[in-house]
């Protein structure tokens, strides 16, 4: 078999499992979908959203977002020497790459999504920063009680983070309320299997075409 035989049956078999994936993932009433061929649509992608709302944040809630990346998307092993600037244009990149199948960019809108609000919900709300709040300031009152305690090496970070709540608190609740309005119209499981599907048609209306 040739070279381009064999790479076109490698890519048949894994646009067939991308397809029963979205199927699997996905399976609501609506037409069983093959993926037709890797290049996009000129709709603006989910990555495409999920970079233009972190690029409107500040830099702080950035450099987290960038950290969780590290820990929950990216295989740390590759990212653990990263400094917090590396890891922000690491994200960027991994977020604005282009050329990508559907499929792709729908795994990665995915993952995103689950492993960034596992790790933001409780920065979203008021309840989630007093629980904060309350352990910090134990910590340092132990800290003062014992100052051979677990928790008075802790203490010059605990007071640090007490100074910056205020603007950090303000600065996340705002992420996410901004976050919930875009991942509520456009990150939804109905959503981004709509854009999905629109992928797929507009690939097999160009092969068509052609």
């Amino acid at each position: 078999m040739s070279v381009a035989l064999r790479r076109r049956a490698a890519w048949t078999i894994e646009r067939e499992i991308a397809a029963s994936l979205v199927n699997a993932a996905f399976p609501l009433r609506q037409a069983r979908v093959r993926f037709a061929g890797p290049t996009l649509g000129q709709l603006m992608t989910p990555l495409q959203m999920i970079s233009d709302w972190l690029e409107t944040q500040d830099a702080e809630v950035k450099s987290e977002v960038a950290s969780m990346a590290a820990l929950l998307v990216f295989d740390i092993s590759e990212f653990v020497d990263y400094a917090g600037q590396e890891q922000t244009a690491s994200l960027r990149h991994w977020l604005t790459e282009v050329g990508l199948p559907a499929y792709t960019v729908l795994s990665r809108a995915l993952k995103f999504r689950s492993c960034f609000e596992h790790f933001a919900e409780r920065r979203f709300t008021e309840a989630g920063w007093m629980q904060s709040e309350t352990a910090l300031r134990k910590a340092l009152e132990e800290a003062k009680r014992d100052a051979n305690s677990d928790a008075a090496g802790f203490a010059s970070t605990a007071q640090r983070m007490l100074d910056e709540f205020p603007i950090r608190k303000r600065s996340w609740i705002e992420a996410g309320k901004s976050w919930r309005q875009l991942a509520d119209a456009h990150l939804t499981s109905r959503a981004l299997r709509e854009w999905t599907t629109s992928q797929i048609a507009s690939v097999n209306f160009t092969q068509g075409s052609g």
